[in-house]
């Protein structure tokens, strides 16, 4: 009896001992408990939960605003390297990202050069900076705010992707002109019309010592067969002969916008190497940009205001050579004996009445030495002002078409000396011929032979004109013209010792 009543005693005070007459109270006192921790720990579980689920949403976005840093950048490095100004890429990175990329509230700084980081300081990279707000959904339960700003930064820029330039090609779409020869007896015909940004004929090969860059965007093949440019049909960027590969290009790089006739015609000038061919590539900006008109006050040293009118010069073998002076010129024509040009620069503004041609080395013995030919077609030019010339800007004349007669036509070198402006404080030093940008005229360098005897060197600049050229040898020569024809007897090198600059290529570094 009283072992009933302990047992009893002991229920009543609520043990959990196990047996036939316990009341079974530990899961009640579990369940609560586990409500009770739940309720601690759970705004605990959803914080960790909307961390995570928030810390991947910023994350993505992020991901996201790089990837439109990264192409802004480049955009923007783009627009420098094509002469842009530094709110011209801006703008283009603006667009890039606020409306390419769908972030029209994104806040987008453009710096050239960039502030911060390897490549600050340098004017040829553009660092962009882009920051737009971003929600979140429960990050706020920890405190934080619902309206975060994320931020990415990028840089790009140009970098060489080619040996210097010796041959540069800088008209687009030249006009189809022919270039008409018969007002000069000894070279009495009609050439054909361009076919080719860079068009070379003839039985030899042209080597360049350095790179054939060619803004041309006609058609043709790439370097692997398949169309390129404006497609594969005729008129080319680049050809050899037509219908038959008789000659051939070999360069340290040969860079086309459009195509070529065959990518056979074009090899390294080095044995064994890899074609350096590439077609559909970025167009190159004109080296010669910034080089103003001569006049009197971009180089007071070496330009004159003296005015000496036409001159023709026929002279024996044995009389004294005739000298010439730095100044202005209606029309310089050499038919036969000596002359000398002293150094400096002879602008020639006109034409001679009966061949229309204003540089006409016909025949004869010169020596030209440390000078620059610069040639318009303005009558009127001012050496004092360089008006009307200075009012060109870049921009690119009137396509036009028809038969045009040459500016310069040296039809004999046998002999004969020629090199550029040898000055080194001149904004002219190294140029031999300057043609006004707008002028379209041909420059014809070649002589009746076709085989060059004497010596040419320095750098042939005629934005938006022809050169044709007819060699055989070496030269000590560079180009930046519009468009080239060059007939091929044998071999012949271009070998200049001083290089334009490479052709860039916009690389995304940082």
């Amino acid at each position: 009896m009283k072992s009933n009543i302990r047992n009893r005693n002991v229920n009543r005070g609520g043990g959990c001992r196990k047996g036939r007459h316990v009341v079974p109270l530990c899961g009640h006192r579990r369940s609560a408990g586990v409500l009770v921790i739940l309720a601690i720990a759970l705004p605990m579980l959803i914080g960790i939960a909307g961390l995570v689920l928030d810390t991947s949403i910023l994350f993505a976005a992020h991901r996201n605003l790089q990837s439109a840093a990264d192409a802004a950048a480049t955009t923007a490095a783009m627009t420098i390297y094509q002469g842009g100004s530094v709110s011209d890429a801006t703008a283009a990175a603006t667009t890039s990202i606020q409306s390419d990329n769908s972030l029209p509230s994104a806040t987008v700084a453009v710096n050239v050069p960039p502030t911060s980081g390897p490549y600050a300081g340098n004017a040829s990279y553009a660092q962009v900076v882009v920051s737009r707000k971003a929600s979140t959904f429960l990050i706020q339960v920890l405190g934080g705010s619902s309206i975060q700003t994320i931020q990415a930064t990028s840089t790009a820029g140009a970098q060489s992707a080619t040996a210097g330039g010796a041959l540069v090609l800088l008209d687009p779409n030249p006009p189809g002109i022919t270039v008409n020869l018969a007002p000069v007896a000894p070279l009495a015909l009609t050439l054909p019309p361009i076919l080719g940004g860079l068009q070379v004929l003839g039985l030899g090969q042209l080597r360049v010592n350095g790179a054939v860059l060619d803004n041309n965007q006609w058609g043709g093949v790439d370097q692997n067969g398949n169309a390129a440019g404006s497609g594969p049909a005729p008129p080319y960027a680049a050809s050899g002969t037509p219908l038959v590969s008789l000659t051939n290009v070999a360069a340290q790089d040969i860079r086309v916008v459009g195509g070529v006739d065959n990518p056979n015609n074009f090899s390294s000038i080095s044995s064994g190497q890899p074609s350096p061919l590439r077609c559909n590539a970025l167009p190159v900006p004109d080296p010669f940009s910034s080089v103003p008109a001569p006049t009197t006050s971009a180089d007071s040293k070496n330009v004159s205001a003296t005015n000496f009118g036409g001159v023709t010069v026929i002279g024996l073998p044995l009389l004294p050579a005739k000298v010439f002076n730095p100044g202005v010129y209606d029309w310089i024509e050499i038919v036969s004996g000596s002359v000398t040009f002293n150094p400096g620069v002879y602008i020639i503004r006109g034409v001679n009445p009966i061949t229309h041609v204003g540089l006409n080395v016909i025949a004869g013995t010169v020596t030209a030495n440390g000078v620059m030919f610069y040639i318009t077609n303005s009558t009127g030019y001012s050496p004092a002002s360089g008006a009307p010339d200075n009012g060109d800007g870049n921009a690119s004349p009137p396509l036009g078409s028809g038969t045009l007669i040459p500016s310069v036509l040296i039809a004999s070198l046998l002999g004969s000396s020629y090199s550029g402006l040898n000055d080194p404080s001149s904004p002219f030093n190294g140029l031999l011929f300057y043609q006004r940008r707008v002028d379209r005229r041909p420059i014809v360098l070649a002589d009746q032979t076709l085989i060059l005897g004497g010596t040419l060197s320095g750098t042939v600049y005629s934005k938006y004109g022809q050169t044709i050229f007819a060699a055989c040898g070496t030269y000590n020569l560079k180009f930046a013209t519009g468009s080239m024809l060059c007939l091929n007897v044998l071999q012949c090198t271009l070998s200049p010792s001083q290089l334009m600059p490479p052709a860039m290529d916009v690389y995304l570094v940082q």
